[in-house]
């Protein structure tokens, strides 16, 4: 396994892929991390750029190993197929962490005297959660970069991936944020003017959909990061400052974790499966 993990990040830290994901990555963090100091606010824009870094890089060097014939090799030499799908996932994640590690330090940087404001429950929280689906997010690139055989396709479907998930979690956000009930507006002399009464809002989702989507929101990594998003933005204004943590958003920064673990755990246990199953020769 050692000698599977040595190769698998020399490989990595030896590609001009790397580099240039590193810098991409510290130009992400420095200018998120300028636009939340200069605006007080983050564009999750920032986020899904990262992403696509992610899918890029990890398609592109799990891709070489199916057309250089890596694996096919690595087999020959008796190493099992459990052993190289563990190992490149091991080398595939821990190189994104330093991508992500490396953005968010230039972020954090440039915003130290906002993080210090921040309640300690919370930041460390949502610091948390922040990684986990990170980690979910690159778990979801891996297990489709190595269960695809061609790398063209493999960067075209991570990719789409990648965009179609924020979509879908914007699309969910947008739909869930409908109030239950909305005010009755007249019309006075021409004027619009807000009533006591309310009504219930056409487009609002009921249970048990409702349910559903929520879980479906909480899943995918896009989705929690705009839920973080949310959670971080009124902290990132000077003039706020937060004494406590609603009940709510305390569930929320407790569950969110377990809905990134689950998925890490249920992807990586399918692919493992799966690509035990291929045949590389």
């Amino acid at each position: 396994m050692m000698k599977l993990l040595r190769a698998g990040f020399r490989r990595y830290f030896k590609n001009i892929l790397f580099w240039i994901s590193l810098t991409v990555s510290a130009v992400i963090g420095l200018a998120s991390g300028k636009s939340a100091y200069d605006n007080a606010m983050v564009d999750d824009i920032y986020v899904i750029i990262g992403f696509i870094v992610f899918a890029v890089l990890i398609a592109l060097m799990v891709g070489r190993e199916f057309s250089d014939g890596g694996f096919r090799n690595k087999i020959t030499l008796g190493h099992t197929k459990g052993k190289i799908f563990i190992s490149e996932y091991i080398v595939a994640l821990c190189v994104c962490l330093i991508l992500f590690f490396i953005s968010a330090g230039f972020f954090i940087l440039l915003n130290i005297s906002n993080m210090k404001k921040i309640l300690p429950e919370l930041l460390t929280k949502a610091s948390i959660g922040y990684i986990l689906f990170t980690i979910s997010m690159i778990t979801i690139i891996f297990t489709t970069s190595v269960l695809i055989s061609r790398k063209a396709i493999t960067v075209v479907t991570t990719l789409i991936l990648v965009l179609g998930l924020y979509i879908v979690a914007c699309e969910l956000d947008t739909a869930l944020s409908i109030p239950e009930y909305q005010q009755v507006i007249d019309w006075v002399d021409g004027k619009p003017v807000l009533t006591q009464e309310y009504v219930k809002s056409k487009n609002y989702i009921d249970s048990p959909m409702r349910e559903n989507l929520i879980f479906l929101f909480n899943i995918i990594p896009s989705g929690q990061s705009i839920q973080y998003y949310k959670m971080i933005k009124p902290l990132l204004n000077p003039n706020n400052i937060i004494i406590f943590i609603s009940e709510e958003k305390m569930q929320l920064l407790n569950t969110l974790p377990y809905y990134s673990a689950g998925t890490i755990l249920t992807l990586l246990s399918g692919a493992y499966i799966a690509f035990r199953k291929k045949d590389f020769i």
